[in-house]
């Protein structure tokens, strides 16, 4: 990137700063200083233009140095944040392979034991079919049988086995 020559005026101040950024960028940071010095020249008309510019610099570099703390702050907090992080996920792989282990040490247990693994489920003995469609209601009356012997005959009375043949 070439260097610029950007002729300013600052607080009628006029200047040629050599810059490696853009034109509209150093009349912008330019702009803010004249501000500043304007302000603080209005909050004390009987300050000089040195004054005025000499606290609008302390002014600057204070923001200066606090932000470059604060990001400093920022940096720590982040290499803590990434140290965090590659210590959890060191222990979360440490915790699957021992996830791991045990169900092997389960799956062996289980089978000393004779039990199925709990992977698999075991199999329905008997299961009821499920059957779709419409079902007729049974006769609950029994109609009565000739020619059989019935053994669950009802009677009326009490009577003895004999009886109940020696119906003729």
């Amino acid at each position: 990137m070439s260097k610029n020559s950007v002729r300013l005026n600052i607080c009628g101040i006029e200047c040629v700063v050599g810059a490696m950024d853009s034109e509209t960028y150093v009349k912008g940071i330019a702009k803010e200083v004249a501000d500043t010095i304007e302000h603080l020249s209005q909050e004390n008309e009987h300050a000089s233009a040195t004054v005025t510019a000499t606290v609008a610099a302390l002014s600057y570099c204070d923001d200066y140095k606090k932000a470059a703390a604060d990001a400093e702050k920022l940096r720590a907090q982040i290499k803590d944040y990434l140290a965090d992080t590659s210590r959890a996920r060191l222990e979360a792989e440490e915790a699957q392979k021992e996830i791991g282990r045990l169900k092997k040490e389960v799956a062996s247990l289980r089978a000393r034991l004779g039990e199925k693994p709990v992977d698999q489920p075991a199999p329905r003995a008997n299961a009821p079919i499920q059957r779709t469609g419409t079902y007729t209601k049974t006769n609950e009356e029994i109609p009565e049988q000739e020619g059989f012997v019935n053994l669950f005959q009802k009677t009326g009375s009490k009577g003895s086995k004999e009886d109940k043949h020696d119906k003729t």
